[in-house]
């Protein structure tokens, strides 16, 4: 994810990913208004009966279940691989690398197909209203869960996965002692196991949602004491804001806002407990996911009423553009993209910096999944082996700068290699609390979960489209 310079890269890999990222930035808005148009159309009426279409495969037991002793180990179904991944995600090269170590391993030359997807519910679509079939896809965490409930997912083998074990598991890091979390783990990522433990999802990247913010128009101090309440300011110390911030072209990503903006208002006083951060005695003031009515309008009436009115757009592949090239001054974003955007690693010295703010913010996992419609069990395995790889999770988290659940990874990151080209080597990501937040930050966030269809549909659609639309 981001918008990385075409000019920093040489590989012709990376060239054609400088140009899908042009494209992206053009046609975004409108995959995101079809996508939820889709969606509001009664795509989640049909929710269970999706997978049970087309009878049981060969290999399943169950619908999603897959017993591996039907399923040859090495066998080729096909040469072919698709792949439904975010944009931007990694570089090009690693898909060559890929394609090199098939040839090397197994003497065989596969094509390796990638749609680029830029919200959840856009991939949700393509599976159940398109009828495109993958063999590999990376949904965040809640997705996972709703596709699979769907029937949409197979579960995964893991003796084929051996490089799980370089997932964080909550072992302290060799570099400099921190605990990135367990990505390992039923308790750590329930969300990516069934009630019989058997797995569905293997995390990729990782990140936050905060407040991406112009430096020269916010001090740290301002910024922290306003958090999302910088959406609702028309004008600071004399710089006007009305059309000069963005948020999120995401459904789930902009109602969280609204959640914790109108749950932060509604907020007992100092002298009834008020914490003065995210969590009330244990607990979020209003979550990432609530199902309360009351609550659903009060946070639509915040951001359709006082935040849309000095919002430029809802846009997420701009959202780094904007903020680097000075269009918005605040905007909701992503960790990974906004950092990737500013080039920390560079001499170019963006004015611009990334908050979780007080309020509360999101934490999500893009995790690789096993599409039911998969051709190549076997293939798709060792594609998400392969990204699994200490090295070659490491070539992906240096170039995208996510945050990476991969602990043998994370060992062996640096400083951005390209930005030694670029001037500096000083950059370390593993030192960026933007990217591997504190864990007092990092408290504030909370992973958006599934809400079930008839809140999805009945409550959260129909706010969405009073504020988008």
């Amino acid at each position: 994810m981001g918008d990385k310079d075409p000019t920093a890269d040489v590989t012709p890999e990376d060239a054609y990913d400088a140009s899908r990222r042009r494209f992206l930035r053009l046609s975004g808005a409108a995959l995101g208004v079809a996508a939820v148009g889709a969606l509001t159309g009664g795509i989640l009426d049909g929710v269970v009966r999706f997978g049970s279409q087309g009878g049981l495969k060969p290999w399943e037991t169950s619908l999603g279940v897959v017993d591996y002793d039907r399923v040859t180990e090495g066998l080729f179904t096909t040469n072919e691989l698709r792949i439904a991944q975010w944009y931007d995600y990694w570089p090009g090269r690693f898909i060559t690398n890929f394609q090199q170590h098939i040839r090397q391993k197994y003497n065989r030359t596969i094509r390796i197909v990638i749609d680029v997807f830029t919200t959840n519910e856009e991939l949700f679509t393509w599976i159940t209203q398109s009828g495109r079939k993958f063999d590999v896809m990376f949904p965040s965490n809640y997705m996972a869960q709703i596709m699979d409930r769907a029937g949409l997912l197979m579960n995964q083998h893991e003796p084929w996965l051996p490089n799980l074990q370089n997932l964080a598991d909550g072992t302290k890091t060799a570099f400099n002692g921190k605990t990135l979390g367990d990505f390992l783990t039923p308790s750590g990522t329930p969300y990516a196991f069934r009630a019989d433990r058997s797995r569905i999802c293997v995390p990729y990247q990782w990140g936050t949602t905060g407040v991406a913010y112009n430096t020269n128009v916010f001090s740290e101090a301002d910024i922290t004491g306003l958090g999302i309440d910088v959406f609702r300011q028309s004008s600071w110390n004399g710089t006007i804001l009305r059309r000069r911030m963005g948020m999120l072209d995401d459904m789930r990503e902009v109602l969280g806002f609204g959640f914790k903006a109108a749950g932060w208002d509604a907020q007992p006083g100092p002298d009834s407990g008020k914490t003065g951060v995210a969590r009330s005695k244990g607990e979020f003031q209003w979550s990432q996911n609530e199902t309360d009515p009351g609550r659903i309008t009060a946070a639509r009436d915040v951001l359709a009423g006082q935040i849309k009115p000095n919002i430029l757009g809802f846009n997420t592949q701009s959202q780094g553009p904007w903020m680097r090239d000075g269009q918005t001054y605040a905007n909701q974003a992503w960790s990974g993209d906004l950092i990737y955007a500013i080039q920390p690693f560079s001499q170019a010295h963006y004015p611009v910096s990334y908050i979780l703010p007080k309020q509360g913010g999101a934490r999500w996992i893009d995790s690789a999944v096993v599409h039911r419609q998969a051709q190549n069990l076997w293939l798709a395995h060792e594609f998400i082996n392969y990204f699994l790889d200490a090295v070659q999770g490491g070539t992906i988290t240096d170039w995208n700068l996510y945050a990476t659940p991969n602990l043998a990874s994370y060992d062996l990151l640096r400083a951005y290699p390209e930005g030694c080209a670029l001037g500096t080597c000083d950059y370390d990501p593993r030192e960026d609390v933007r990217v591997y937040p504190d864990d007092v930050d990092l408290a504030r966030c909370e992973y958006q979960t599934d809400v079930g269809v008839d809140v999805t549909q009945n409550l959260y659609i129909p706010a969405w489209n009073s504020i988008r639309f």
